[in-house]
Order: C-alpha cells, then structure tokens, then sequence
C-alpha cells in the first residue's frame, strides 16, 4: 500500500517536471523496488551543493549525448 503510494507520488513528480511520462519511469514503476531507491539518488543529487546547477546540467546532457539517449 505505501509502496504504490510511493510510485504513484514520484510518477506525479516527475510528470511535473519533465511535462509527460517517459517510458523508462514507467518500466521501472512496475518494480518499485528499484524505482523508489532510484528516485531518492536523484534527489540527494539535485539537494547536494558540492556542485554548481550548471555543471550538474552540463553532466547530465553530455552523459545523455554519449549514450545517445532520445530524451
């Protein structure tokens, strides 16, 4: 029961952000087991200030380009 509660806040999350449903959540909310722990990594990532937003940013969009990621 807080399991799926769990899964159902993150998806709501994460549509907030990123403005839809991306397949890879949805594959991964089928097994909350991987998604929740998933989904509390990025948060300590997006809260840590040991580097700057920018270069965060800049991370993840040459990390998406090197695996040729379509999102």
């Amino acid at each position: 029961m807080l399991t799926r509660l769990k899964v159902a806040l993150i998806r709501r999350l994460a549509r907030k952000r990123l403005g839809r449903d991306i397949a890879p959540l949805a594959t991964m909310a089928t097994h909350p087991g991987v998604l929740v722990p998933y989904a509390q990594y990025g948060q300590a990532l997006d809260k840590t200030n040991l580097v700057s937003a920018k270069l965060k940013r800049l991370g993840q969009i040459r990390a998406a380009k090197q695996i040729e990621c379509p999102f």
